[in-house]
């Protein structure tokens, strides 16, 4: 009794099954931390740190700087046009194993700052081997590769993600 529309029926949705399934997988990060309007100093080496506003929609990125610090970090400053108190929603998570820390700012980002300038400031980093945006795969999306360098490649980096306002940028300071 091979019936042809249920063996269909049925294999739809055992194909359902494996691809939430499979996705799934991939979707969970790891453990989420709230990146505050503050510098908490607690650094993290999994899951990813997550903050700002859903409501600011569009902003425009002036500059990508970075600077060493006398603390032993280096810190990266995504510095944004100000929307008062707040910033948009974005997502910073070490990859570790992959040699990168991925930068996710949820908001149609115009671009504003000279490539060249901060392509040059990244190649003084002892960390940072360099700076990406990547392509734009949907509207309201933006993101940001650090591609390590060498040993710092190898590994497991703790990180820590913050933003402050007036003037309005994210901030993530890498140990």
């Amino acid at each position: 009794m091979n019936n042809p529309g249920l063996i269909r029926w049925k294999a739809c949705w055992l194909a359902l099954a494996i691809t939430v399934t499979v996705a799934g997988a991939h979707a969970a990060p790891g453990p989420r931390y709230e990146a505050g309007a503050k510098k908490s100093g607690a650094y993290r080496s999994e899951g990813f740190f997550a903050g700002g506003s859903k409501e600011v929609t569009s902003v425009r990125l002036k500059d990508v700087r970075r600077a060493d610090s006398q603390e032993g970090f280096e810190r990266v400053v995504f510095d944004l046009e100000d929307h008062g108190e707040r910033v948009p929603y974005f997502q910073v998570q070490a990859a570790n194993g992959e040699g990168r820390v991925v930068v996710s700012i949820w908001a149609d980002t115009q671009y504003d700052f000279d490539a060249a300038k901060v392509a040059k400031a990244f190649s003084k980093s002892r960390r940072v081997r360099k700076f990406r945006a990547l392509p734009r795969l949907e509207d309201g999306l933006s993101i940001f590769e650090l591609s390590l360098s060498g040993t710092e490649k190898n590994t497991e980096k703790k990180l820590e993600a913050f933003y402050l306002t007036d003037p309005s940028r994210i901030i993530v300071d890498l140990q």
